[in-house]
């Protein structure tokens, strides 16, 4: 979606090299594992010297990883924050303060901002990636089943709940 948005390069973090080359297939630029602890110079590595720097960070973990990428933001960048899954708590640093980096919470949005969202994926023809897909409420061993492949970062994609 960020590459349709008309964005250069797109970086991703995963816990997995397998996800980062998946990605990669799908238009990002490169990736880091997060479990490594040296990976925002590994990331601010893959920059190119002509644009050394983020614009923005989108994240759904929080903690210590979004705080990692003050460095690598430029000044005046944007993180977007859409969930806390590792953390509820983000101690905002004085060198974000100083750099003007903003710091901004989002949710689903309202339904006008929903309809467009539709609309944009129309026109670009964009295709979510779905891990797997549980057909009903039923079976309740199945939906469990999403759950265990989530919190084992199994997935790629959505893990999705026909109903």
């Amino acid at each position: 979606m960020a590459l349709a948005l008309g964005c250069a390069a797109v970086y991703v973090t995963s816990g997995s090299e397998a996800k980062i080359a998946r990605a990669r297939q799908l238009g990002a630029a490169g990736g880091v594992l997060y479990t490594d602890a040296d990976w925002p110079r590994a990331l601010a590595r893959m920059l190119p010297p002509s644009r050394p720097f983020l614009d923005a960070v989108i994240d759904g973990a929080g903690g210590d990883i979004v705080i990692r990428t003050i460095p690598l933001l430029k000044p005046g960048g944007v993180i977007t924050i859409y969930g806390m899954t590792l953390s509820p708590v983000l101690d905002w640093p004085m060198q974000a303060v100083m750099k003007n980096i903003e710091l901004r919470g989002t949710t689903a949005g309202s339904r006008a901002e929903f309809k467009d969202m539709l609309d944009f994926v129309a026109q670009h023809k964009l295709r979510p990636v779905v891990s797997r897909t549980v057909k009903g409420l039923e079976c309740v061993e199945a939906i469990e089943g999403l759950f265990d492949e989530l919190k084992a970062g199994k997935q790629f994609g959505k893990l999705v709940i026909e109903i």
